[in-house]
């Protein structure tokens, strides 16, 4: 939103005349209360404007009677510590200066609705149970103490808002039609597409969700953030493709700090806080933005009906975190992940206020859970026996944020588990370890998975590359584990399971240990004995683990041939 000189210039008169103001005179004004999609909007002009309010912070109040100044203690007190003019858009005012600045855009709490004033205020509380609420706001300064004044009809409404738990909607700001590259990602309305999540990398300042796609601003409820309404953005944007197109979801890990003056990055996990709703008085882990993440992805296989079977992540650097720490941990929503240059353990909680340190113990939400046990990539895998999302990663021997030892342990994890994976490596650092992905991408791209499409599983094969003995100067400089397979003509019944293998990097005859994995029908007992043989001549007797998994030892599949392996179970 622009303004004229003259705007402007009123803007500094009123800001003179307000800052020469008693402290105990403060008050907000025009208050408005309107409940949508089971949440209240607040909305008003905050009682100070420009440098002269910066100071400034604010407190909403809910109550089920109208709020006075000789009732306002015995009100719910819904979120304090809000920010001077915070109805600014999201991701273009976590600092002070862009909040001060008029050009920075406003946020609007309806679709197709103008944006909300300049020096506005906004606070949003979400409908727990049915009610009629009054609310009040008080200006308050940096340490929360109330310095402002409760004024009917202007900090505090006189009539009640009807309220309703409802599940919370996002609000669409811009249409994928009307933005940049309109002609390569627009929504065509098309059902059934695949849906990729991508996790960006750290940025420090924030940001806006890109500029394609259709773009929503939303407001959290308490799963979402330290209190309740805070703001967040993610865009949906179409990728023409061959031979379907896929859906793009972009999300954003920021949210906006107490101190005001910076935007908080999170791993796309959560953070070490004490919330405002709690009650404890200690701090630990909540995945805040795992849960953002889990619930915009869910509304947007809804909203645009991707096919939930066909839904990938993928992510760089703390994106990468991401990718393991919600991707891995998802199995009922992920066909495959993509995490590049990611740590998979020992990941740094975020703090919101303070500091913890890297190897500090902290604990997650139910106040007993070790974070760094929750954290830990290798830990997780060892204790889930059944089917994982396919893991798809690289990194540089020398980075130093994603170590050398940490993906040998991940290698070992995922291959006694005999889970889908492959890895490989380059001997870059965190800048250029990336590169090492363009093979995993190579051979397997998302298109490969499907929650419910079985596929082989491979590990210990002979022309995996040496990880060495975790020093990374020890070992292949260049390699990969489980690159170059491809698998064909998949098919099982109730006591049959059949695939033709091949692997492109093969020069000579190579073997590999070989699992079914994600199968619909053939599912023999723990302990159960079947047969197998394979169209390179080999044969024999496997017995089912206790998980139900059946692994054939050391396939021969020949170079540049298909091996066609076929598992019976007896009737």
């Amino acid at each position: 939103m622009r303004h004229n000189a003259a705007s402007i210039a009123s803007a500094i008169i009123s800001l003179s005349l307000v800052s020469i103001a008693r402290a105990d005179d403060l008050s907000v004004a025009d208050i408005r209360a309107v409940h949508r999609h089971g949440q209240t909007f607040v909305t008003w002009r905050d009682g100070a404007e420009g440098e002269a309010g910066a100071n400034y912070r604010y407190a909403l109040y809910r109550s089920d009677r109208p709020i006075t100044r000789e009732n306002l203690a015995q009100a719910e007190c819904c979120a304090r510590g809000i920010l001077n003019n915070s109805a600014k858009l999201f991701g273009s005012a976590f600092f002070m200066q862009d909040r001060l600045d008029p050009e920075k855009p406003y946020s609007v709490i309806e679709e197709g609705a103008e944006p909300l004033p300049p020096w506005s205020g906004l606070a949003v509380h979400t409908a727990r149970e049915p009610a009629r609420a009054y609310y009040a706001v008080v200006v308050t300064d940096a340490d929360h103490k109330p310095l402002g004044r409760v004024v009917p009809g202007r900090s505090a409404t006189i009539e009640p808002v009807e309220e309703q738990p409802a599940p919370i909607r996002p609000i669409k700001i811009h249409d994928s039609t009307e933005r940049a590259a309109a002609a390569r990602t627009s929504i065509t309305g098309a059902r059934g597409l695949p849906m990729q999540i991508t996790l960006h990398g750290s940025s420090g300042r924030g940001g806006d969700a890109g500029a394609t796609g259709d773009c929503y601003l939303y407001f959290g409820n308490r799963d979402l953030g330290y209190r309740d309404g805070l703001p967040g953005v993610f865009s949906v944007s179409e990728f023409r493709g061959n031979p379907e197109n896929r859906l793009l979801l972009r999300p954003r890990d920021a949210l906006e700090h107490p101190n005001g003056n910076r935007a908080m990055e999170t791993y796309w996990f959560g953070y070490w806080c004490v919330p405002q709703w709690a009650d404890h008085q200690d701090s630990r882990v909540y995945p805040f933005t795992e849960n953002q993440l889990l619930w915009m992805i869910r509304w947007s296989i809804e909203k645009y009906g991707a096919d939930p079977q066909r839904i990938t992540m993928r992510g760089s650097s703390s994106g990468g975190v991401g990718s393991w720490n919600v991707g891995l941990r998802h199995p009922e929503l992920f066909a495959a992940i993509y995490p590049v240059v990611g740590r998979v353990r020992r990941v740094p909680a975020v703090a919101l206020e303070g500091r913890l340190d890297r190897n500090a113990p902290a604990v997650m939400a139910d106040g007993t859970t070790s974070y760094h046990d929750h954290v830990d990539g290798p830990r997780f895998v060892a204790g889930h026996p059944g089917d994982l999302p396919f893991v798809g990663w690289c990194c540089g021997r020398h980075d130093g944020w994603t170590t050398w030892p940490e993906n040998i342990d991940m290698v070992q994890a995922l291959t006694a588990g005999h889970h889908g994976f492959a890895f490989s490596w380059n001997n870059g650092n965190h800048g250029g370890g990336g590169a090492a992905g363009r093979l995993i991408t190579q051979y397997y791209p998302p298109e490969k998975f499907a929650r419910d499409r079985g596929y082989p599983t491979f590990g210990n094969s002979s022309i995996d590359g040496d990880m060495g003995n975790g020093d990374p100067a020890d070992g292949d400089l260049v390699g990969g584990i489980n690159l170059g397979f491809d698998w064909k003509d998949v098919s099982e019944t109730d006591y049959e399971w059949q695939a033709t293998l091949s692997n492109e990097l093969a020069e000579a005859e190579m073997t590999v240990d070989v699992t079914p994995r994600r199968c619909a029908k053939f599912h023999p007992s723990p302990g159960e004995k079947v047969t197998w043989t394979n169209t390179a001549g080999g044969s024999g007797e496997a017995t089912t683990d206790p998980h139900g998994l059946i692994t054939i030892p050391a396939v021969r599949i020949a170079p540049k041939e298909g091996t066609t392996l076929t598992i019976v179970r007896r009737k």
